[in-house]
């Protein structure tokens, strides 16, 4: 019975390890876009709305702090102003994106980041480890208290990718997500990511990450019963 079952497993490895090494040798598939922004409820009647001067944009994102819902505004024609309509009671950060490829934020994250140089390694390895099918990252900034970190991350794909169909999509990736992962031990792990944009990009090697800038007037902006205007916001790059 052994020796039939040897001789059996010995007729079946091959062909079990030309699957695998199949598997891994195909090109990367793009994960489904899923729906990133939250769908407003008429019956929500909260407004944030402003003019920007220094840029055009392409993207404004209403974050909620606690980081489950994302909305996307409607902006003006020229990209010189963005108007978020029907958002909920609460208190929201800002993100936006620039059509001269730079990203503004008044994200939540929590004290800076100032660790060691060992839990710093760390803590990249496992922001790397968190996705591994976008091949390059940036984390832009970060927080940490009490063992957890926050972390706005940029990811970008500019290799081969399929769409669900086989066709290959001739373009690269780009996505911002914030990042939240706990320390075990000397690592740290991922318990939770956010998808906050994802777009393709012009299909070239070594694409460039946005340009990152923190604005303070961008977080914590408070939604209640009435509009919340915030004037002109001046984006031009310091």
């Amino acid at each position: 019975m052994r020796g039939l079952g040897s001789m059996q497993f010995g007729k079946i490895y091959p062909t079990l390890l030309a699957i695998v090494l199949a598997f891994f040798s195909l090109p990367a598939r793009a994960d489904g876009p899923g729906r990133i922004y939250t769908a407003p409820l008429t019956t929500d009647s909260g407004v944030i709305s402003a003019k920007v001067k220094g840029a055009a944009l392409t993207h404004a994102l209403a974050v909620e702090r606690d980081r489950s819902r994302v909305y996307l505004a409607a902006l003006d024609p020229d990209g010189a102003g963005f108007r978020f309509v029907n958002l909920p009671v609460g208190r929201f950060d800002l993100v936006l994106v620039t059509k001269d490829n730079r990203v503004l934020e008044g994200l939540a994250l929590g004290p800076q980041a100032a660790l060691p140089q060992n839990r710093a390694k760390h803590l990249e390895a496992g922001v790397t480890k968190a996705d591994s099918f976008f091949n390059r990252h940036v984390s832009h900034r970060g927080g940490v208290a009490d063992g957890i970190a926050l972390v706005l991350v940029e990811r970008i794909r500019d290799g081969q990718i399929l769409r669900g169909s086989g066709e290959e999509l001739n373009a690269g990736l780009r996505r911002l997500e914030l990042i939240e992962l706990h320390e075990a031990d000397d690592e740290w792990q991922m318990v939770r990511t956010r998808h906050l944009y994802r777009e393709e990009t012009p299909r070239q090697p070594g694409i460039p990450f946005l340009t990152h800038r923190h604005l303070p007037a961008l977080g914590g902006l408070r939604v209640a019963g009435s509009p919340h205007d915030l004037g002109i916001l001046d984006l031009t790059s310091p």
